[in-house]
């Protein structure tokens, strides 16, 4: 038993994190050229950056966590916002801000 929930924890920091910050980084990417007005490639830039320190930031929290079942939960959630940023991004200018 004890195997299985260091195996799961062990997938929701890898994988989990993998997710999240995937998800975060097209939705911050898409929130700045929205907010800034910036180039796109600017804004995938600037969230890949962001997203470097979120993926290091959410794998450590997946260990510091004590409830098993909340990482799920939270990482599923956050894993969402890959679905939002899909949603807005189709009505983003081609080369930013007009």
């Amino acid at each position: 038993m004890a195997a299985a929930r260091v195996t799961a924890r062990i997938l929701a920091a890898i994988v989990g994190s993998y997710a999240v910050t995937a998800g975060a980084t097209a939705l911050i990417a898409v929130l700045i050229v929205l907010a800034a007005g910036t180039s796109r490639s600017d804004a995938l830039v600037a969230a890949s950056m962001i997203g470097y320190v979120l993926f290091a930031l959410v794998m450590l929290w997946c260990f510091a966590e004590r409830r098993l079942a909340r990482v799920w939960l939270v990482l599923i959630a956050a894993a969402a916002s890959h679905g939002l940023a899909m949603w807005i991004e189709p009505a983003l200018p081609v080369s930013g801000a007009a």
